[in-house]
């Protein structure tokens, strides 16, 4: 079912230029089962080692692509490479539908990234999380950005409800950008799935450090876990060189190579 635009409040385009050119994906009835892809893989101990960090990418379900609509001017920002954080469309998940892939995570209140690569104005942004036939708003905040170019996540609060293993949720998030008309705004949109670890690989992530627990989800294939994980040890330790060179590998693993050198500039909500 294609959720109505009218549900998201889309007041600006965000044809988005990294998560989202992939011009198709699987059917919108593919399965939410994660498949592995095969091809050599590093273990989790060779991850450690410092620029050596590599996604093991598996088949994504997919979603009806969300387009906005806009009126006036994102100016000076150009509204194409405003985007989630998400790799962009593999070979095998292409389809002949307009769809997009579902990111995977094993977290109730995972933190989700958009990448804002100029200064825009200081204004109030939104996040918005919609269960997937856009009849529930699990979660909407407010925010305000640190105007830096870079990397945002927006972390969804405890309180928030949980989100439920096996269910895909639509996010938004939306941006004004003209300040002499708060209505024009820029949306980065993606979507999102909780998945149920193995439970020995539920254990050992459990017991492991903040480091090992990076490579763990990397090789696992869980994508918005890999993100998050990374980029908060990356926003509290921003001169870590080891850490920096974990990004560039990383994102250059996914074909996000426009993302390698792009600072960790705010991590919002507690």
């Amino acid at each position: 079912m294609k959720p109505s635009t009218s549900a998201y409040r889309i007041t600006c385009v965000a044809v988005l230029a990294v998560g989202f050119l992939g011009t198709s994906k699987l059917p919108a009835t593919a399965s939410s089962k994660l498949t592995s892809v095969q091809h050599p893989s590093p273990s989790p101990q060779e991850l450690l080692i410092a620029g050596e960090l590599r996604f093991k990418p598996k088949i994504r379900p997919s979603r009806y692509r969300m387009g906005g609509f806009y009126e006036g001017v994102c100016s000076p920002v150009d509204i194409a490479v405003v985007s989630p954080v998400s790799p962009p469309t593999q070979p095998e998940e292409r389809s002949p539908g307009n769809d997009v892939a579902v990111d995977s995570t094993v977290s109730a209140h995972p933190t989700l990234f958009v990448n804002i690569p100029a200064e825009l104005p200081s204004t109030t942004d939104e996040l918005v999380v919609q269960n997937e036939m856009s009849e529930q708003e699990l979660y909407a905040t407010k925010f305000n950005l640190t105007n830096k170019p870079g990397i945002v996540g927006i972390r969804i609060l405890d309180t928030a409800p949980a989100l439920e293993v096996g269910q895909k949720y639509f996010w938004q998030v939306s941006i004004p950008c003209n300040p002499d008309d708060p209505t024009v705004r820029i949306d980065a949109t993606g979507w999102i799935e909780r998945v149920q670890l193995d439970p020995t690989l539920a254990n050992r992530i459990e017991q492991a450090t903040p480091r090992k627990k990076l490579a763990l989800y990397a090789e696992a294939g869980i994508w918005q876990d890999t993100l998050s994980t990374l980029a908060e040890l990356l926003y509290s330790n921003p001169n870590d060189q080891s850490l920096a060179q974990d990004w560039v590998s990383l994102m250059q693993s996914v074909n996000l190579n426009d993302l390698a050198n792009q600072p960790i500039v705010q991590i919002t909500g507690q």
